[in-house]
């Protein structure tokens, strides 16, 4: 990411001071130039296309692909671990906002926004729309290699597996954002981000179900921020009550639409105290400038 480039899209994205512009579309027009920017800087970084977006699909093939002939809780096992990398393009996500966060705050671009009428929501509004939407697609792609190889059935409530991935990903977009006050530099970026893959790839049950831990890691790995993400998009997939599953263990009993919604409302509300504790820890560590020292 370069200073030269984001600066052009401020020029284009900031309202023009004493303009008739309406606020509500100042601030879409600021949003939008951000987020068109942060698209472009994605795809043409090949580190960031590679973490943020193929990194999860390559494991997906290597890890689920053997699993196709076996079933775990009473669905399939490549289907079961497909939605798990589902939630882990969660965390690549994370990795690629925090870089970009980072970035522009040492190239003095978050400065340069700050002292214009540029919103500061704005600002973060469209390099977290940008993120979100290499998500989606990455959800497309995995969901249909889910379904067209793996003989996956659709998702059984697409709204709560909406609702879920859009909480998962505020919740690491906003915890992004938070780190980035602690990250000293940009170089120094992957020294934060990679344990935090790491614990969630395989501390969250993304690969095995937590059940296969040691018992003493379990009550612990239920609370990472990413398990209950990746329990709920599983009880909205399969339309069964995740969370306590094994590789050993009896199917788990089909659920309906309210009862799906009962059995993830924890884990809505567990997703929902992270992006809250996220928020006021961004509030906090959150820097406009570079650190020094």
């Amino acid at each position: 990411m370069t200073t030269t480039d984001t600066t052009g899209a401020l020029v284009a994205a900031a309202p023009a001071r004493g303009g008739a512009e309406p606020a509500a579309l100042g601030w879409l027009s600021c949003a939008r130039g951000q987020f068109l920017l942060s698209w472009r800087v994605f795809w043409r970084n090949r580190r960031s296309t590679f973490i943020g977006f193929l990194l999860p699909v390559l494991l997906n093939l290597v890890v689920a692909a053997p699993l196709r002939t076996k079933e775990i809780a009473g669905v399939n096992a490549a289907g079961y671990t497909t939605v798990g990398f589902i939630g882990l393009a969660l965390v690549t996500s994370f990795i690629n906002l925090l870089n970009g966060v980072v970035a522009r705050r040492d190239d003095l671009v978050l400065k340069r926004l700050r002292g214009t009428e540029v919103p500061a929501t704005a600002i973060f509004a469209g390099q977290i729309g940008a993120g979100g939407a290499v998500v989606l697609l990455q959800v497309l792609v995995l969901g249909g290699v889910s379904v067209g190889w793996f003989g996956t059935p659709l998702p059984a409530d697409p709204l709560l597996f909406l609702l879920v991935l859009a909480g998962g990903y505020l919740l690491f977009a906003v915890l992004a954002v938070a780190l980035s006050g602690v990250t000293p530099s940009a170089e120094a970026a992957p020294m934060v981000a990679t344990p935090v893959l790491l614990v969630c790839m395989f501390g969250s049950g993304v690969v095995a179900p937590l059940a296969s831990m040691p018992e003493w890691l379990q009550t612990p790995a239920h609370v990472l921020p990413l398990a209950p993400v990746v329990e709920s998009l599983r009880t909205a997939w399969f339309g069964r009550g995740f969370g306590h599953e094994s590789w050993s263990g009896a199917p788990l009993a089909e659920l309906d639409l309210l009862h799906g919604w009962l059995h993830a409302a924890p884990s809505l509300l567990m997703i929902a105290a992270w992006v809250a504790a996220a928020a006021v820890l961004g509030r906090r560590l959150f820097r406009w400038e570079p650190r020094r020292g």
